[in-house]
This record gives structure tokens, sequence and C-alpha cells, in this order.
């Protein structure tokens, strides 16, 4: 976009809130000189971006300088230096650089009304991008969704989905809203019942039991640390903990709900009040606990250590997200597992993209695409930690071949394979062997 494209589209943006705000109040006569000159300012401002075109004036920073190369925005949620969103964006980064997208990436730093600002900015700039890709954080997705329609902005969902009522109404992607092209979601709800269940084997391994004052019968008591209660992804994996409880297996109770906000020191204090209550009120401790995310498993795991227990041999503990700083920790046994690979979608969310501006993938039938986690435990990390992880430890997201994730043109949106397998496969294929 050239300097003066730059200009039209602060005049028209302007304009268009001014006009907007004024009609809105039923006050355009008390403003001639706009209404009189509007028409000249618009002709004046197009006819500059012409003249700007016509000598080539300098691209702006964000400009794509390939016309055949598809332009692609993510607003990313989190905040600068959040373990999990900034791989995400790392993973998308490589993925973009190899397979010819021209990727921009905006950071609302935890601030969902920033995240709003930025993604309207987006959806109603005149160099408008081939696709944006929004998360439902906090719920805050769907009027983005809704508003990139009508201003006819491609959409990408990623991670966190429309879900409940909203889905009912909105329905499915490419449906009454044309624009929303497809969604990228994490398998959460299974990923919350395989962790509740790997507590449950641990504890019944080691005959960890606690006894019920009611009736003296045996329970296993765990503390349930969520991220928050809003997030669909959230939902859906603390439901999956739900699952497991409310059909009995393994005798889980969860006796203490704990939301952390995806923080470490937030749940290491938290922690440390409840294993405070069970101290005072002289009753077993906790034999696990199920954290939504390995943020909070750490600070957790800090507590309990911090308390006289020993995580892995006294209680088990349970996390997502295969962040780096719990390989160690997962190969020690401090942790028993940690599941992950959904960061991993800022790389497949450029996958599906090359596929669908190619005419494969999400361009067909199909256009939800679930990702399938996997967990990481004693019996893989030595095999992980050699392949996919030594890549996290270094950022070397470029090591890994993207290209061997597309369908094709001809692919669906079905045909893809993002579990750990072939992660692992892709990671090798250009490895730099470690010393």
């Amino acid at each position: 976009m050239t300097i003066f494209q730059s200009v039209f589209s602060g005049i028209w943006q302007s304009g268009r809130q001014l006009s907007t705000g004024v009609e809105k109040q039923g006050e355009l006569m008390a403003f001639p000189i706009i209404r009189k000159w509007w028409g000249l300012i618009i002709f004046a401002a197009f006819a500059l971006a012409g003249i700007g075109t016509a000598f080539s004036f300098p691209h702006s920073v964000q400009a794509n300088d390939r016309p055949d190369r598809p332009r692609v925005v993510f607003i990313n949620p989190g905040a600068t230096g959040e373990v999990f969103w900034s791989l995400v964006s790392q993973t998308m980064r490589a993925a973009a650089e190899q397979l010819d997208i021209d990727l921009v990436i905006e950071t609302s730093e935890r601030d969902r009304e920033l995240m709003k600002r930025l993604a309207l900015s987006t959806i109603q700039s005149f160099d408008k991008p081939d696709v944006l890709i929004i998360v439902n954080e906090e719920q805050a997705g769907t009027a983005l969704l809704e508003a990139a329609n009508a201003d006819g902005v491609k959409v990408l969902m990623l991670l966190n989905d429309v879900v409940g009522e909203t889905r009912q109404r909105l329905g499915e992607p490419g449906g009454r809203l044309g624009n929303w092209i497809g969604s990228l979601v994490a398998e959460n709800r299974a990923v919350g019942r395989r962790l509740a269940r790997a507590l449950g084997a641990f504890a019944e391994s080691r005959g960890l039991t606690a006894e019920r004052r009611k009736d003296k019968s045996r329970m296993r008591p765990i503390v349930a640390v969520y991220g928050d209660m809003i997030t669909p992804s959230a939902i859906e994996r603390n439901g999956g903990l739900h699952d497991v409880v409310s059909n009995g297996e393994y005798g889980l109770v969860i006796e203490h709900e704990l939301t952390a906000d995806w923080d470490e020191e937030k749940a290491r204090m938290l922690m440390d009040r409840v294993l405070g209550y069970y101290a005072r009120s002289g009753s077993r401790r906790p034999v696990g606990v199920w954290a939504a995310n390995e943020e909070m498993a750490m600070g957790a795991i800090r507590a309990m250590r911090a308390n006289g227990m020993e995580p892995g041999v006294d209680v088990g503990i349970v996390g997502v997200n295969w962040a780096p700083e719990v390989f160690d920790a997962v190969e020690g046994g401090s942790m028993l597992v940690s599941e992950g690979g959904q960061f991993f979608a800022g790389a497949w969310a450029m996958v599906l993209l090359r596929d669908y501006f190619d005419g494969g993938g999400i361009a067909g039938k199909t256009k939800r695409v679930q990702i399938e986690m996997s967990p990481i435990f004693a019996d893989n990390i030595a095999v992980f930690k050699k392949t996919v992880g030594h890549i996290i430890l270094r950022g070397a997201f470029e090591e890994i071949e993207y290209a061997r994730f597309l369908v094709g043109p001809d692919g669906d949106a079905s045909d893809y394979d993002f579990g750990l397998d072939a992660l692992m496969d892709a990671a090798s294929s250009r490895l730099r062997t470690p010393d």
C-alpha cells in the first residue's frame, strides 16, 4: 500500500466514523461543510492514491510486495513473553516463511479490549488481508467474526471456536457467515479426560486413598487448577475432568477447585493455602493435582515441595502444553504427563491456509479441523526430547518441514495428520543431531 493509499485509508475511516456518529445523533445538518464537501474529499483521496501508485512511493512496513503471495494477519490474544502464545506465534512464523505466506502478527497483551481494537482496525482498514486469524478468547471473538463477515474479510478461527448457543445461532463455517472459512481446534475434552485418568491410575498403582468422614469409605481426593471458566478451550478441558469424576472412575473426588488465571505464581499461592488447610484439618492431603496448563502445574509442584510432599511419589501432577520447562520434570517423574502439541496450531493454520489458497483442505466441504494432542510421559520422553523437544527447546521451528503436512488442491480437511508421530517424522527430516 502506498503512502497516499494509507492517507486515503485514514481519511476514509475518520470520515466514516464522523459521519456515522453525527447521523446517529441526528445532527448532520449542524455540519454543512462536511455534507457539502465530503464527495470532493473522497475524490481527492482516490486521486492522490492513484498518483502515489503511479510514482511508486515506498511501501509500508507491513505491505505485501508480491501480489501473488497471500497476506494473513493473526491477532494473538496472549501477552508478550507468555510461553504458550509465544510458541503459537513462533510456529506460525516458521511455517508461513516456508509456505510463502506474508504474515503479520499483532499481540493484544491479554487485553480483551485491545484484542477487539486490533481486529477491528484490520477489518476496517483499506489494505485488508486475504485472511484474518482470530481466537475466541473469553468469548470475545464472536462479534469480531460477524464484523469481519459484514466487511468482506475472510476469517479462520484458531483454537477457541464458537460454542454453545452462539454456535447454534451462527451455524457452521461457510454457512450463514460466508466469510468464515474454517476453524482449527484442539481435542480439549478428550485431553481433560486422559489427564484425569492418568491421575487415577497413578493413585491406584501407589495405593493412595483417603477416608470419607461420612461413611468411612475410601476415595481419592484431587485438586483441580483451572485457567479460567469462560474460554471455550478451557471449558472443554475442564469438562473432560468432570466427565471422569462424574463417572466415578478410580474413585476420584474433586475436593478443591482453584482458578489461577494460567499463572504459575498464582497457582503456587493458591495451592499453598489448600495444603495449609489440609494440615490444619488433619485430613489426608490430595493424591493428585489436575492443572489446565503447565505453568500452573509447575506452581503446584513448588507448593508441594515447600509443604513436604514429593511430586511423583506422594502426589501425582499432570498438565497441558509441552512447555519447555516441563521436559525435565516429566523425565524426572515429578510430572506424570504433559499433554500438548496444540501450540503447533500456529503452523497448522498456515498449512490449512496454504491449501485453502491452492484450492484444497478447508476450501472443500469440511471446514472444521481438530488437532490431535498427544501425551509425553516416562515411556516416550527420551525419544521426544531428541526430536520435537530438541526443536522446541531451541525455538528452531524452521527445522520442521511443513510442506509434508499439506494435503494439496485435491485433498480434504479430513486428510490432515497433525499427530505426534507425523510431527516427529517431520522434525527428524531436518533435525541437526544434538551433541
